[in-house]
């Protein structure tokens, strides 16, 4: 069957697209501006603000299993992260803290969204289209005045991460049609110790006992939900 390129419902498709490129833009400013660490541990606030929009915007029951899990999950990347904010705290300005913040919001409404378009029976290869429909064209202006060209390898490096950009893109967007967007965002944490792990194998990075503790607090959040 064809697909028409304006779906069901385009305006769910367009405003995913927006909010979506400017959530990333945001996650990337953050990361400028912030540590990695507390970049990193702000942005996964996205699966609680998830939580609360699929309640309010979806109508989707909130269980208290859910809820709690969600949270216990933040905190499971929380340790993994070393505390972010209470060690080595240094002062942040708010204005990094709203970039910050926006980020996980529009990242948490940009998934919502994607399910609220998986609801409406929109193909998910269309809902994947309509993010760099408009990713490209709104940074395509960043990328002309900033631009560096790269060598060879750094192509290759380039073209690797759009390819499993791509693929995880697939992956998510089937995800949150099957799954309730809640629970979708809280599988999302695993991200967190598996980065950790791929930098221990590529980048012999080393493994910490926050590592440990905080993988096996994630895992066992998602088990609270898998288990029926």
């Amino acid at each position: 069957n064809k697909v028409s390129l304006w779906g069901r419902s385009y305006k769910i498709l367009v405003l995913r697209g927006i909010t979506g490129s400017i959530a990333l833009y945001f996650v990337y400013e953050s990361i400028q501006r912030l540590s990695l660490y507390e970049a990193t541990s702000i942005q996964y606030l996205y699966p609680i603000f998830t939580t609360i929009l699929a309640s309010v915007i979806l109508s989707e029951k909130v269980y208290k299993k859910i809820f709690l899990s969600v949270i216990l999950g933040f905190l499971g990347v929380f340790v993994l992260l070393k505390f972010p904010f209470i060690y080595n705290v240094k002062s942040i300005s708010v204005q990094s803290l709203i970039i910050a913040l926006s980020g996980a919001f529009l990242t948490a409404l940009a998934y919502v969204l994607v399910r609220l378009a998986s609801k409406k029976n929109e193909s998910p290869f269309l809902i994947m289209f309509y993010f760099p429909l408009f990713t490209i064209p709104m940074s395509l202006p960043f990328a002309i005045f900033e631009w560096q060209s790269p060598n060879l390898y750094e192509w290759c490096i380039l073209l690797m991460v759009g390819i499993c950009t791509q693929l995880g893109q697939m992956f998510l967007t089937f995800g949150y049609k099957v799954l309730p967007a809640s629970n979708a965002a809280l599988t999302s944490y695993v991200q967190v110790p598996l980065s950790a792990l791929f930098g221990y194998i590529l980048f012999f990075e080393s493994i910490s006992y926050n590592f440990i503790f905080g993988s096996m607090i994630i895992f066992i959040s998602i088990a609270m939900v898998l288990k029926k």
